[in-house]
């Protein structure tokens, strides 16, 4: 996006000088490589480090200061990406200009204290915090059963193995051996090892984030993104059983694109296409015309390589459904599909890319993918605008499926 300010110190920066928002909102993350045996710990620790500093040991005391800087607001959590584990701290506070006052500084003041002061004791975090936030990372992980589209989509990725067999918050049995010392293991290997990267949209000046951040200068280190490679996987198919009224039908393609490169930004369109949009192939063809499906849509993950269809069906209609979606990629693979149909599908990525900037934290979660992608958001649109029709058949190409697993509905 024209006007982000890109620059190295210790850290990498991303800045977005604007007077078009009422807040300034700045984004801190840290990234370590995937790992099994550190995601249990990883995906607790935001929300741990988050209740309470040094200063302010209880969640009501570190309330506080939020409300005496005009409510400001910080948030934290953790993801899968690609092939890294990411934690995320952000900070939601008023401009400065609409009070002329300082708040920023003391914000970013009280977002250290958090990241370098945490509430912890000789080498372990308070377990009462501990004990209270397992509790709820628990019910978070047994919600994922509860919900059935969520559930397929991880069971579809164990089967792909790897990195994507992941869970993003870990398993119960994981958690269980998780502790107030091990989770401040985890936060001293985060402080020292993991990649460290700021962003900030708002009315502000690179001096004034530079200065305002430096005592996070000497924290982490630059570590090299690793990029998922095409796998050689053999086929993988899955049937299960649960007494659920739909049954939910879930696949998995390979896709054979670099995700720094422009064909990673046409496959958008592809995508979009496919089963990206209320107009794509799947819905119109899967749902509203064989009505074979509750719902049926698709996803392009380009970090991960993959694209994932997803559709809720009647157990008896699942070979049906299965050879229509290979139909309507075939279409796609021939380049059959209205001119129309194209141009809606670039319009609504267009539209989509021209909205981030009205919204301070999608424009920041848009930034924070910005290292991945060369690209401007300039320059994505205009590379979406000029997917012909023959890049989308031979990107279309570029899919190969890897999986497939069905939970089937209906008493065992």
């Amino acid at each position: 996006m024209k006007g982000i300010e890109q620059f190295q110190q210790r850290l990498h920066y991303s800045v977005y000088p604007t007077q078009k928002f009422k807040t300034t909102t700045c984004l801190v993350s840290f990234a370590a490589p995937l790992s099994a045996d550190t995601i249990a710990d990883r995906a607790l620790l935001p929300y741990v480090m988050e209740k309470a500093t040094e200063a302010y040991p209880s969640i009501e005391l570190f309330h506080t200061p939020l409300e005496q800087l005009y409510d400001a607001s910080l948030y934290a959590g953790a993801s899968k990406v690609g092939k890294e584990h990411v934690i995320q701290f952000q900070l939601e506070v008023v401009s400065d200009a609409l009070v002329g006052e300082s708040v920023l500084a003391e914000a970013i003041k009280l977002l250290e204290e958090v990241l370098l002061r945490p509430n912890a004791y000789d080498g372990a975090f308070q377990p009462l915090i501990v004990e209270q936030e397992a509790r709820l990372q628990r019910q978070r992980i047994e919600s994922v059963y509860d919900d059935k589209m969520r559930f397929a989509q991880q069971r579809l990725q164990e089967l792909l193995g790897g990195e994507l067999a992941i869970p993003s918050l870990g398993t119960l049995d994981q958690l269980k051996h998780v502790t107030p010392k091990t989770l401040f293991d985890a936060y001293e290997s985060m402080i020292r090892h993991d990649r460290v990267d700021v962003y900030v949209v708002g009315d502000v000046t690179r001096e004034q984030v530079t200065e305002a951040f430096a005592p996070l200068e000497g924290l982490g280190k630059r570590l090299v993104r690793e990029y998922p490679q095409p796998h050689v996987r053999e086929f993988q198919r899955l049937e299960e059983h649960q007494d659920i009224n739909q049954s939910k039908l879930h696949l998995a393609y390979q896709v054979d694109v670099d995700p720094r490169s422009e064909d990673a930004v046409r496959m958008q369109v592809v995508n979009g296409l496919f089963g990206g949009f209320p107009h794509s192939k799947l819905f119109m063809n899967v749902r509203e015309k064989e009505s074979l499906a509750y719902y049926a849509a698709s996803q392009y993950s380009s970090l991960s390589r993959m694209l994932f269809v997803y559709a809720g069906i009647d157990a008896s209609n699942q070979a049906k459904t299965e050879a229509i979606i290979a139909d309507q990629l075939a279409d796609l693979q021939a380049g059959t599909f209205e001119d129309e149909t194209l141009e809606q599908t670039k319009a609504m990525l267009y539209h989509q890319r021209r909205q981030l900037g009205d919204n301070p934290r999608q424009l920041i979660a848009w930034m924070s993918g910005s290292d991945i992608r060369p690209f401007s958001l300039e320059e994505e649109m205009a590379i979406i605008e000029q997917t012909s029709r023959e890049d989308v058949a031979a990107l279309a190409n570029r899919l190969d499926l890897q999986a497939v697993y069905c939970l089937k509905g209906g008493t065992v």
